[in-house]
């Protein structure tokens, strides 16, 4: 019929067609268009319910972690203070020690984290003994290995200090040996290093006979948020994707192998550098100090103690340092940084302990302050910021000593008494 029409007939309904067609490739390039959004918002969608799912895990983890060895912490206080015997005090003390050093460990593992993904880890090298180290190991998870599962340390026939991070080393063998426990009801751990590549390098493990990982799983075990078995609570964590990081950043690599019903067995290889066989010498101070040096002789004369100046808004953090050092020396109290500077002023301590957020007046000013009128005052800071950049600030304003809180009681008393002595 098209062949009927005369010649603008057919131009206009060809033109028609044309138009028509354009219409349907532009309907059909918008129906893919929309296609590829609703499947990029399915996709979207599908990544953050995961994501949720993935964090309402790792929350559900978390507070499971901490409410562990907060409900340790709490209950064996009560009872330590309601019995008389001595051995009995001295064993909740330290069972209380083991669950805080947990805790604290838990609590730097999520610091870390956020510092790891803004780039700020830094990696510190000494010589370290790592025979030194592994006992040290061995100490601290003496009180958190059940009855039926042995710890065990291979000990190397030689001695060997290494040129390495000694904490961020420490803080990988702490996470593997912790997650362990969580997988292994009755057995062994057992934990070490060997020399590779005629000295070259070398490998550190950690070996256990529990539950295993299953070979689906196995090639997440060093994601962040990582579980198994989200029913059961038995997740890695933040432990394992942390030990990835810090191996890494120390140039080297780490892996795992397992079988489900056997065990798992955690290495990590990195270049060594140090000396073997040589003579060893220990760079841990008072790491191993036991409890029992807290307590001193109370036939102190209190006319020839030295003063320290405590400054401190906090009744318990107070509380603590009285009770730590009232028998080695004559304590002043000064509740905000205005109090700090003129009680320096009239006192003139031999020692200021300087919190850092305080009332009124912050420690750092105080400190600038009492640096001008008092140079040679050693000035110690006490802070719960104990970033990079906070600790910088401190050594700027003039503190020549940064700890951070919660402290080590040992580290405190032999902080102090080291300035006491200059």
């Amino acid at each position: 019929m098209i062949y009927e029409m005369d010649q603008d007939e057919r131009e206009i309904l060809l033109q028609k067609f044309a138009t028509v067609n354009r219409k349907l490739m532009t309907a059909n390039e918008q129906l893919e268009q929309a296609n590829r959004k609703i499947k990029e918002y399915e996709e979207k969608a599908s990544k953050a319910e995961n994501a949720s799912k993935m964090k309402s895990l790792f929350l559900a983890n978390m507070s499971h972690e901490i409410r562990t060895p907060l409900n340790a912490i709490e209950g064996f206080s009560r009872i330590m203070a309601e019995t008389d015997s001595p051995d009995e005090r001295m064993k909740f003390m330290e069972i209380i020690e083991s669950n805080n050093s947990r805790l604290l460990s838990l609590v730097n593992e999520i610091l870390d984290l956020s510092r790891v993904e803004s780039g700020e880890i830094v990696i510190k090298n000494k010589p370290t003994d790592l025979g030194h180290l592994m006992s040290s190991i061995k100490q601290v998870f003496k009180f958190r290995c059940p009855e039926t599962v042995d710890l065990i340390w291979t000990k190397p026939d030689i001695p060997v200090v290494m040129t390495t991070d000694e904490n961020r080393l420490m803080q990988v063998f702490s996470n593997l040996i912790s997650n362990a426990l969580k997988h292994t009801s009755r057995g062994s751990i057992t934990y070490g290093y060997n020399m590779l590549n005629d000295g070259r390098d070398i490998r550190f493990f950690v070996k256990d006979t529990g539950s295993g990982i299953s070979p689906e799983f196995i090639d997440q075990i060093f994601n962040a948020y990582a579980s198994q078995d989200a029913n059961q609570q038995q997740g890695f964590g933040l432990g394992l994707a942390l030990c990835r990081i810090i191996v890494e950043k120390m140039g080297g690599t780490i892996s795992v192998k397992s079988k489900m019903g056997e065990g798992s067995i955690f290495t990590f290889e990195m270049p060594f550098h140090g000396t073997i066989g040589g003579v060893s010498t220990s760079n841990r101070s008072g790491t191993a100090t036991n409890v029992r040096t807290l307590r001193v002789d109370a036939h102190l004369d209190e006319e020839n103690m030295k003063t320290v100046l405590v400054a401190e808004d906090e009744e318990s953090n107070f509380e603590l340092v009285r009770i730590v050092l009232q028998k080695r020396y004559k304590l002043l109290r000064a509740h905000n940084g205005i109090e700090a500077v003129t009680i320096n002023e009239d006192e003139k301590p031999d020692l200021i302990l300087m919190d850092i957020r305080m009332p009124e007046m912050n420690g750092l000013d105080a400190t600038r302050i009492i640096k001008e009128v008092s140079p040679e005052t050693p000035v110690i800071a006490l802070s719960a910021f104990a970033f990079e950049e906070n600790i910088k600030e401190a050594r700027a304003a003039g503190c020549d000593e940064f700890m951070a809180k919660p402290f080590r009681v040992e580290d405190l008393i032999e902080t102090i008494d080291r300035y006491m002595k200059k």
